[in-house]
C-alpha cells in the first residue's frame, strides 16, 4: 500500500487515554507523557504543557467531574514535535486565552507557560466540546 503524499505531514497517534476529572488526574496525566517520551530532550516541556491543559480541563470546562473527565491524545508530528491534545466537554462561558501576568496572584499562568514552551498551540471547540493542543518539539 502506497501512502497519500499528504500523509507524510499527517500526525501520527502514539497514545490516546481518558483520565477522570479529578485534580489526583493531573499526576496521571503527567506520567502518562513521561512515559511515551522518554527518549524526547524536551519530555519536561511536554509534561509541563499537558499538566497545564489537563489543569484548565479540569478547573474550566464541564470536564471537571469524575464521571466527565478528559481525554488526552499523544501524537508524533512529521517533523519531530509531539502533539498533544485534550479532548474536554467545553464551557458556554469560558474560551483559553493568555493572561495577563501579574506577580501577585497564585493562578492564571497556564497558558502562559504552554505558550513560553510551546512551538505552537491553539483551541477550538465550544459550549459542548473544546480541544486545546500544543505542538513541543523533540529532537
Amino acid at each position: 500500500m502506497t501512502l497519500h503524499p499528504n500523509d507524510a505531514d499527517r500526525p501520527r497517534v502514539a497514545a490516546c487515554r481518558w483520565f477522570p476529572g479529578s485534580q489526583s488526574s493531573v499526576r496521571d496525566v503527567r506520567r502518562f507523557i513521561a512515559n511515551r517520551l522518554a527518549d524526547c530532550p524536551q519530555t519536561d516541556d511536554a509534561v509541563l504543557v499537558a499538566s497545564e491543559l489537563a489543569t484548565n480541563a479540569i478547573q474550566h470546562t464541564e470536564s471537571g467531574t469524575w464521571t466527565t473527565g478528559f481525554l488526552v491524545m499523544l501524537e508524533h508530528t512529521a517533523d519531530e514535535g509531539a502533539l498533544i491534545t485534550v479532548h474536554d466537554a467545553g464551557s458556554a462561558i469560558r474560551t483559553p486565552y493568555l493572561a495577563e501576568s501579574n506577580p501577585d496572584t497564585e493562578h492564571g499562568r497556564g497558558l502562559n507557560l504552554v505558550n513560553a514552551v510551546a512551538k505552537s498551540w491553539g483551541s477550538q471547540g465550544g459550549p459542548a466540546e473544546r480541544m486545546t493542543w500544543s505542538v513541543v518539539q523533540c529532537h
